[in-house]
């Protein structure tokens, strides 16, 4: 699949003389036209109608479209990319997947826009094998590097741990820091590649994240995000937005329930000291409730717990600390060094 295919696709929910116009929008030749028009309707992304010469064709139930735009003041803005290009491809999906799609899109979109000091944007989206696909991606400073500038951070991994909790941005005067959280739960499946470092906070069994269908290569070194959505998925974007968001309040302030994955604390060695503690919950009084995800942990020392449920949890008794996730070792340190915690 390449940008030849996504032009026939998109010409064909347009046009009736597929073959003729894909040829001059291409540059390919009929010949070589018509062979990636049989292809795509064996493989079911076109669907034919009629027989011999009369054949006319419309989308199938697969769909793929790739686009790379420069990034400037006139380029489109993530509303009339996805009025233009994803709202056709999607139209026919279930609503609540349609919905969290354009969520997601835009979102990503927009924090490219923002952030990314990219030149290019490239962005894709693939139907296939009941699941929709979308990949958003940029040549920019790399979204962990530009978060650890920001903060002062000694290493870029730190990073994730920042955007993974959410009520974080680089642009507080026009964003909330709900963005990259909320999208990475309305998702199936969520990546974001920087630099040689991921954070893949939804990789459930059975989903591919390989996107072979898109060369993402070229952006390695800037910041590739993504997505995976079930079409039969249930999931509704206000079933996300009541999980994590007060309804009576606006901007950050809504935002009261946040979950921290605790390994990426780790960095290259176990839970054991104090300022890991404290890169855990640093910036949580932000939060009301801050469930604190020890899925991978095999290990946590007495400095580091002592930190965050004690220390931390004395100073601020507003904000509520649950502990899930726990290895057998773990939860026998914290009965130890902080029995409080599991009470909470």
């Amino acid at each position: 699949m390449d940008t030849h295919d996504a032009t026939i696709l998109a010409l064909a929910r347009t046009t009736r003389q597929l073959a003729g116009d894909a040829a001059r929008a291409t540059g390919l030749s009929r010949v070589a036209v018509s062979r990636r028009i049989k292809r795509l309707a064996d493989t079911g992304y076109l669907q034919r109608h009629g027989s011999g010469t009369r054949q006319t064709y419309s989308p199938g139930t697969n769909g793929f479209w790739t686009l790379s735009i420069a990034c400037t003041e006139k380029s489109p803005d993530e509303f009339a990319l996805w009025e233009a290009h994803l709202h056709p491809m999607t139209g026919g999906l279930q609503p609540n997947v349609m919905n969290m799609a354009q969520i997601v899109f835009t979102e990503l979109v927009n924090n490219v826009r923002d952030h990314a000091k990219a030149r290019t944007l490239a962005m894709g989206a693939h139907i296939h094998s009941g699941r929709l696909q979308i990949a958003v991606m940029d040549d920019g400073v790399g979204i962990f590097r530009n978060i650890a500038q920001a903060q002062d951070l000694f290493d870029d991994r730190l990073a994730v741990l920042e955007l993974a909790k959410g009520k974080y941005t680089t642009a507080a005067s026009g964003h909330s820091g709900m963005g990259i959280f909320v999208s990475s739960r309305l998702a199936d499946g969520f990546c974001v590649y920087s630099r040689g470092i991921t954070y893949a906070p939804r990789t459930p069994r059975g989903v591919d994240l390989s996107f072979g269908w898109i060369d993402w290569r070229p952006y390695t070194q800037g910041t590739i995000v993504l997505v995976d959505i079930a079409l039969d998925s249930t999931r509704t974007a206000q079933s996300i937005y009541e999980r994590y968001l007060t309804p009576d309040e606006v901007g950050g302030e809504a935002f009261h329930t946040t979950e921290v994955p605790v390994k990426l604390a780790e960095l290259s060695s176990q839970l054991v000291s104090r300022s890991q503690g404290k890169w855990v919950v640093a910036r949580a009084t932000q939060f009301q409730t801050v469930i604190l995800d020890f899925a991978g942990v095999e290990f946590a020392g007495q400095a580091f717990l002592d930190e965050v449920f004690r220390v931390f949890a004395t100073a601020h008794p507003q904000v509520r600390l649950v502990p899930v996730n726990l290895a057998p070792q773990v939860e026998r340190n914290l009965r130890t060094f902080a029995p409080g915690a599991l009470a909470a």
